[in-house]
């Protein structure tokens, strides 16, 4: 019989696909009533159940970074060059669209840069941000903390507003003008290969040796960094992205990569916090890189990969266990603490928090 895979609304009933376990062959199923669990976040409906979305954990983390670590002002430098450049405390590994880095930089005035191969994509939260300043009393429901309702996003409008708003542009009501900045990303791999690289450097510097290994070794990391940097291919963002998308990526987006080996060691060298949030395989590197700069850092581990990384052992035993995965990660220091994110109604999430701060390494 065959498995349902998805639950989604149609433009006439709820319906519901099933395939079969070839993945070839599909049926629908048209239902009399819609699935308890597909409910759609309509405005002022107080069963809708956008609280328990899995976009929105992230901003639990968020709030975990705000309370936990302390973010210094950032330059005036970097406030004025669109986000780009010297300047940069915070790394966001694996950091997908860029969501939480968005947040960051626009919301709490923290400088932030995205580390990962994909080039980040904030239309959906910008559609969202729009929605909600266009619906002030629908902002005002969802900032109620508690509710299955509850959209994170909305509490954060004012303080948006705030730090985003161009007064040149007019004073409220409909001549509102927002200018966000759209945060800074290198498009490469946090992995064994870069820490590797990065440590060359590291001993290099911190030894005596002669201006000349210190020459080989940047030689090294930019030779490392042509490699291994994720280029560009328009034709690869036609596909993924849609012809649109494509454009608005590379409008908004290109300006801000940074794509100089020396910039990017120095954003990585001068952070002042790594952090990932479910960054997958980038996770051990993290914690890592963190280690070797000593940098505090915060991770919340997610898929162990067991055959992507079979040298993780414990007691003789190969890591395959979430909860194996994350004391195999403690060992690494001493000092490394943990806590757990308050999720929302989630049993089974993925939300220990592996973190160390600046204290813990002196």
């Amino acid at each position: 019989m065959p498995k349902p895979i998805v639950i989604r609304r149609g433009t006439i009933a709820w319906s519901l696909l099933t395939m079969s376990k070839n993945g070839r062959r599909r049926r629908r199923v048209t239902l009399s009533t819609p699935p308890v669990l597909a409910t759609t976040a309509i405005p002022h409906n107080e069963n809708s159940q956008r609280a328990y979305a899995k976009r929105f954990r992230v901003f639990a983390f968020r709030e975990f970074l705000l309370r936990s670590f302390f973010f210094p002002r950032p330059s005036s430098s970097l406030m004025s060059s669109g986000g780009a450049g010297a300047g940069i405390t915070v790394l966001d590994v694996a950091g997908g669209k860029g969501c939480l880095s968005w947040i960051l930089r626009n919301v709490d005035s923290v400088n932030s840069v995205i580390v990962d191969p994909v080039v980040p994509d904030h239309r959906r939260l910008v559609k969202s941000v729009n929605f909600l300043l266009d619906n002030p009393e629908e902002t005002r429901l969802r900032s109620t903390e508690g509710l299955s309702t509850h959209q994170p996003l909305a509490k954060l409008i004012p303080r948006l507003v705030e730090n985003c708003r161009d007064d040149g542009g007019g004073v409220g009501g409909d001549n509102l003008i927002l200018r966000p900045t759209s945060p800074s990303y290198m498009r490469i791999r946090v992995d064994s290969v870069l820490v590797d690289m990065l440590r060359e450097v590291v001993v290099v510097d911190s030894s005596s040796s002669s201006s000349s290994s210190e020459r080989d070794a940047l030689r090294s990391w930019d030779q490392y960094w042509h490699d291994a940097r994720i280029y560009d291919d328009a034709r690869q963002r036609v596909r993924a992205y849609g012809e649109v998308g494509a454009k608005y990526i590379a409008s908004d987006y290109d300006d801000c990569q940074i794509i100089d080996p020396r910039r990017a060691l120095e954003a990585f060298r001068s952070s002042d916090l790594i952090v990932g949030f479910h960054p997958d395989q980038a996770t051990e590197a993290i914690i890592d890189l963190a280690l070797l700069l000593k940098v505090p850092f915060a991770v919340v581990p997610c898929c162990v990969f067991p055959r992507e990384f079979p040298e993780r052992t414990m007691n003789g035993k190969r890591v395959r266990l979430y909860d194996e995965l994350v004391e195999y990660l403690r060992a690494k220091h001493e000092r490394i603490r943990t806590t757990t994110l308050p999720f929302v109604a989630t049993e089974f999430a993925r939300k220990v928090v592996l973190y160390m701060l600046a204290e813990d390494f002196a």
